[in-house]
């Protein structure tokens, strides 16, 4: 894989996305549809804005597809392992850390950016 240089900036339109990423907009509104953890931010006009996190993201996703040669369902599933906490083995006596949540309390980076929209979009 030739390795892909991401501009220095912290948002992109969906033009500039598809220039990095070298598809189509269907494509990336397609695959916003298929991975809950791809939800570009949206204005009040609707256009999507994304981020870097977002397009490193659509980068791992066409290289699971187009590279890899994973089926849809099956780069869903290579995105959760990877992004899935690591479990350390276990300890003597189990005791629940203080600093970590519980399971009921964890929230994904795409869960709390749609609240966020969603409090942004009440407050215009």
């Amino acid at each position: 894989m030739t390795e892909i240089v991401i501009p220095d900036k912290d948002e992109f339109k969906i033009g500039e996305v598809c220039d990095i990423a070298g598809v189509k907009p269907f494509v990336l509104r397609y695959w916003e549809t298929e991975f809950p953890e791809l939800a570009p931010a949206k204005g009040a006009g609707g256009q999507r804005t994304y981020s870097r996190v977002d397009v490193q993201l659509i980068l791992r996703i066409k290289q699971l597809l187009y590279e890899e040669r994973f089926t849809v369902a099956g780069a869903k599933k290579r995105l959760s392992e990877e992004q899935a906490p690591r479990k350390p083995a276990k300890k003597a006596k189990a005791e629940p850390s203080p600093v970590e949540p519980t399971d009921g309390l964890r929230r994904t980076l795409a869960d709390i950016r749609r609240e966020l929209e969603d409090v942004v979009a009440l407050l215009r």
